[in-house]
């Protein structure tokens, strides 16, 4: 679906150039749940930010189905994103004046097809995460885990094949935060989405099927596993 090949992602601080990545290469594979591991400053976040075309490498190649990002205008960028990826993200990222309806259906407005169709699949995804009876809630009116929940459904409303998530448990309770990738994990065994999240925590990596650790820009450790059933 989405791969890196010999990957390097620099920085210009002033006169000073930080190197994110170190000519990593990896590739994800349709019905995956990757979980990117490694500690603060590995280039996890960049890695991901390069995986799902929300940046371009500085060098090396990023290929979804097989067409180069770096080829792509920022319109097709957009679109590839729009309608081929979606994002989580560990501050939820949505607007607080919107309700959870209203904040699913965003990414959909640009979309084609009647708003009426969106809006339907709107409220069914609203439902299958457990919020049929806040979906005019505003985020202030949400616990955190709600407001996950919007995001996951957000995340999924232009039906993607690919869901982006970037520590998507940090600013949960362990408890709401075992919730949230069981909900993740329901969406990749019964619906076949791809899931890959990025994260510092070691306890996710029991429920990937493949891990991949990074550190100081590189791949140390890449390898497909079984995940517990639960």
């Amino acid at each position: 679906m989405i791969s890196a090949v010999r990957v390097e992602k620099e920085y210009h601080l002033g006169e000073t150039i930080v190197r994110a990545l170190a000519g990593v290469s990896a590739e994800i594979e349709e019905g995956e749940f990757v979980v990117i591991i490694g500690p603060s400053g590995s280039g996890k976040s960049t890695l991901m930010h390069l995986l799902g075309a929300l940046d371009r490498p500085t060098r090396g190649s990023v290929l979804i189905d097989g067409k180069g990002i770096s080829m792509f205008d920022d319109y097709e960028l957009a679109a590839v994103r729009r309608n081929l990826i979606g994002f989580v993200f560990q501050t939820f990222n949505l607007i607080p004046t919107l309700d959870s309806l209203e904040n699913v259906l965003i990414p959909a407005q640009n979309s084609q097809g009647a708003l009426g169709a969106a809006e339907h699949r709107a409220i069914k995804l609203l439902k299958e995460v457990g919020l049929s009876d806040r979906m005019h809630h505003k985020p202030g009116e949400l616990s955190g885990g709600q407001r996950q929940r919007v995001a996951i459904a957000r995340a999924l409303i232009n039906n993607p094949k690919i869901i982006f998530a970037d520590e998507p448990t940090g600013n949960l309770d362990s408890a709401t935060g075992k919730q949230i990738i069981d909900l993740m994990k329901k969406l990749n065994k019964t619906d076949g989405k791809t899931f890959v999240i990025v994260t510092h925590d070691l306890g996710l990596l029991e429920h990937a099927t493949r891990e991949i650790h990074l550190f100081d820009g590189k791949i140390v450790k890449d390898v497909k596993r079984r995940a517990r059933e639960k």
